[in-house]
């Protein structure tokens, strides 16, 4: 009920935060009836208190201070510039915003923030809608990430199966690789993202009227001339990125890669006489401003999700499908519920980290074939983190794309139902093939 009320309100109102945050209250009443308040306050200070959280407020915040950094120094237009060059048309462009999807692979955040900033103007130059360029935008970065292992979905899946069980430590990247071709969802998802920026699949749904509504704009393709924008250096973007891949790659954490490489950008621009000290101090306060309402969305989802968790729905939900599910089935049942599970609570690494030590040992038990179904998780949950409208991945794209939540929803939902479809029938043949 908390969950129908948020995707009812959120079209109703097209506020996102407030529509989690009402059914958040709603499931508090649920559990708590006259003592709701307090209860809430409680659920809302153990979210804001809780090392993930404060994690992504930095992470996220830092993030947007980048952005703020790569357009006050010219390096997203000189990129722009160098795009424009090679992107002569609608395919073209499409084509380099889903390949400079993959090539950021290491983190999905880095992925979506860095090709929806720098693409924003290459596509607007050739009047596509920035639905479309939100839609490749999440449709790459997750995907890709969780089938490099090196990446951070890579790592943390990894880290699943060692603890369930499925691999020791030691053999863990192995097995991750074994479980590669299995996981079938990220693989459909850019291959369609890829066909749908090629226009071999024609656009569905809204995402037409989007076309539409944007080819009845004047074109922007002289936006970036005369006004100094087009004289921005490429590798005052370019260099930033490749260094926050790297220390990423290195250290295994992207905070690290994101605060090293606000120092780097100091060094970077301030000599270049690109901006002075306290400009450049005013761009850091600023993008992190820009951020305050994704945060606030992020926050809701994660109340939304302890509420949930509270009212025992992911338990449930699991639990009704143990006793009711032939092996064939195993891995069609675990995509599908997974999936379900992680959309409704807005929560994907929480919900995969409740869902394997649940799901692999009724693998175990029914004689299924275990890493089929541990890949149906790991797919489940990139699809969730591409259909969840009101999750981190899909806000993050909203914001670097500059679109509503609610617009996401609309338009992007549609095309994305098309690999979830193609994933659930492949599940279905697999299961009966590697019993």
């Amino acid at each position: 009920m908390p969950v129908a009320v948020v995707i009812v309100l959120v079209f109703i109102t097209r506020r996102t935060a407030a529509s989690l945050l009402a059914g958040a209250l709603l499931g508090a009443i649920m559990l708590f009836g006259v003592d709701f308040p307090k209860k809430f306050i409680e659920i809302t200070y153990g979210v804001m208190g809780s090392e993930l959280w404060i994690w992504l407020v930095l992470v996220c915040g830092f993030f947007g201070s980048l952005v703020a950094l790569f357009e006050a120094s010219g390096g997203i237009f000189g990129f722009t510039r160098i795009a424009a060059k090679l992107c002569k048309n609608q395919r073209r462009t499409l084509l380099g915003a889903w390949i400079l999807g993959v090539i950021v692979f290491i983190d999905d955040w880095l992925s979506i923030l860095s090709v929806g900033a720098a693409m924003r103007h290459a596509t607007d130059r050739f009047q596509i809608p920035r639905e479309m360029l939100a839609f490749l935008c999440n449709a790459t970065a997750s995907s890709v990430c969780v089938i490099v292992p090196i990446s951070t979905w890579g790592v943390f899946m990894t880290s699943q199966m060692v603890s369930t069980g499925i691999c020791t430590a030691e053999n863990g990247m192995a097995t991750f690789l074994q479980t590669l071709p299995m996981i079938v969802y990220p693989l459909a998802a850019l291959f369609c993202g890829l066909l749908f920026a090629l226009g071999v699949l024609p656009k569905v749904g809204p995402m037409r009227k989007a076309y539409r509504l944007a080819e009845g704009r004047e074109s922007v393709q002289d936006t970036l001339q005369g006004n100094g924008e087009s004289k921005g250096n490429a590798l005052n973007f370019l260099l930033p990125v490749l260094l926050i891949t790297f220390v990423t790659i290195i250290t295994g954490e992207v905070l690290y890669g994101t605060l090293l490489c606000l120092v780097f950008c100091a060094v970077l621009y301030l000599p270049q006489r690109l901006m002075t000290l306290n400009k450049f101090l005013d761009s850091v306060v600023s993008g992190f401003k820009d951020m305050i309402g994704v945060l606030m969305i992020i926050t809701s989802a994660f109340i939304l999700r302890d509420v949930n968790s509270l009212l025992g729905m992911p338990d449930y939900v699991i639990g009704a499908a143990k006793s009711a599910v032939a092996p064939e089935f195993l891995p069609l049942v675990a995509f599908l519920i997974v999936t379900a599970l992680g959309v409704a609570a807005g929560n994907f690494w929480g919900i995969c980290a409740i869902a394997f030590p649940v799901i692999i040992p009724i693998a175990q038990a029914l004689d299924s074939n275990v890493l089929l179904v541990a890949g149906a998780i790991i797919s489940a949950t990139a699809a969730a983190s591409h259909l969840c409208f009101f999750g981190s991945e899909a806000t993050l794209t909203c914001s670097a794309t500059e679109i509503e939540n609610v617009r996401y929803a609309q338009t992007a939902i549609p095309m994305l139902m098309i690999p979830v479809v193609l994933s659930a029938l492949i599940y279905l043949g697999l299961g009966f093939l590697l019993l």
